[in-house]
């Protein structure tokens, strides 16, 4: 049976004491006398978290002692409870802590240190795929009914968790709203392609004991019942954005989920899974990937025009940008020793993942509450999508 840890956990700004701080911190070795006697709690600075809360935490220290923080950052789970419930349904907290116990310390890139991360027990794999199964084979009426109500019926569980990262200081990043330089996007294809290169079709990333994970969704039919419960409510509230031509390709995804949604997870390659350029940042002397909250195995497409689709600017050079970026992605990969992924299936790939942007931003619009600063997730990625997207289907 299920229980929460017989420890005090924090879950909001509020929660957080200079004792539990100070136990954190020395937690990790990083100190071991110094106690926390003040702290300060702000924003990161960088990034837009939809499904999580993220703090910068300011500390000031009775005594001075080497290797003591200034600053640590600190992540919660969403307050909004229905973005909390539809991102624990697809592990979204789990994954994240699951990549920083499992892989951080392998990765041949920067990421955050890991200071301390604990949760409250979850149900265990074999019974949480068991009940995924279930759910997942119910009659299209019902997943369909899910879908609609998905906010409702999907709901949040009591689980605590609570991850305390490194604070990278100093840090530039491009947030959402604007586009990266032309140099940026071509250092985050080589790290990405440094990343992917690294655990190529290692047997760990096939071992669902330690990637317990899908990387496009657990429940293909309860994600898809969710598309055709609100799919014609979206295309007719936004008829500008969800134009004939984006939803052929929203459609196409939708009809061939079930094999589409394999083809993808193939365990490749250790994908980040929410390569946006919110999520990566720059130092003076290096490039730090954050976020790993849908983190996986799969094809390394689903990182590449992932990012793509949404940091290049829509125009009439757009899918020029687009084709060439990806074949600067696929030369890095090769450089960096793989041998056995042809340029012709990669941008395959790209495409069939360009067709998963364009469903995903239905389901976005329909369930996610979420904006920039008043911009609609539509409004600012489906223009960025759209011209990329060609007037053929992908061929698999």
């Amino acid at each position: 049976m299920l229980s929460r840890l017989p420890i005090d956990i924090p879950q909001t700004s509020s929660e957080i004491t200079a004792h539990w701080l100070t136990d954190v911190v020395q937690s990790s070795g990083m100190v071991t006398a110094a106690q926390v006697v003040g702290f300060e709690v702000g924003s990161p600075g960088s990034g837009v978290g939809f499904t999580g809360q993220t703090l910068r935490v300011g500390l000031e220290w009775d005594v001075v002692e080497d290797g003591a923080p200034v600053a640590v950052l600190v992540k919660f789970p969403s307050e909004n409870l229905g973005n909390r419930g539809l991102s624990e349904a697809e592990g979204g907290y789990d994954r994240e802590f699951d990549f920083y116990e499992r892989f951080a310390h392998l990765v041949p890139v920067r990421v955050p240190r890991l200071i301390h991360a604990v949760r409250d027990p979850g149900p265990s794999g074999k019974s949480r795929k068991r009940r995924e199964r279930l759910v997942d084979g119910l009659p299209a009426p019902v997943v369909k009914f899910i879908g609609r109500h998905a906010r409702k019926l999907i709901r949040a569980s009591h689980r605590r968790y609570a991850l305390v990262l490194e604070y990278v200081p100093d840090a530039r990043v491009t947030t959402a709203q604007t586009l990266p330089p032309p140099e940026d996007l071509a250092a985050i294809l080589q790290t990405l392609a440094r990343l992917h290169s690294h655990f190529w079709r290692h047997p760990m990333l096939s071992d669902s004991e330690v990637v317990e994970w899908s990387m496009v969704t657990q429940m293909p039919n309860v994600m898809n019942g969710l598309y055709r419960a609100w799919r014609d409510e979206v295309v007719a509230r936004r008829p500008d954005l969800f134009t004939s031509r984006f939803m052929c390709h929203a459609d196409w995804f939708s009809n061939n989920i079930e094999r589409l949604v394999a083809h993808l997870d193939e365990p490749l390659a250790l994908r980040h899974g929410d390569s946006r350029t919110d999520n990566i940042l720059f130092t003076e002397t290096s490039m730090v990937l954050i976020d790993f909250g849908v983190s996986g195995s799969g094809r390394p497409a689903g990182d590449v025009a992932y990012l793509l689709s949404e940091t290049i600017p829509p125009g009439p050079n757009a899918r020029e940008i687009f084709e060439r970026s990806c074949r600067e992605y696929h030369a890095e990969l090769l450089a960096a020793g793989v041998e056995e992924h042809s340029l012709e299936s990669f941008l395959v790939d790209c495409e069939v993942v360009l067709a998963l942007q364009a469903y995903r931003a239905v389901l976005i619009e329909a369930t996610y509450e979420a904006d920039y600063e008043g911009e609609s997730l539509a409004e600012l990625w489906v223009p960025r999508i759209e011209s990329l997207l060609t007037d053929e289907l992908p061929v698999i």
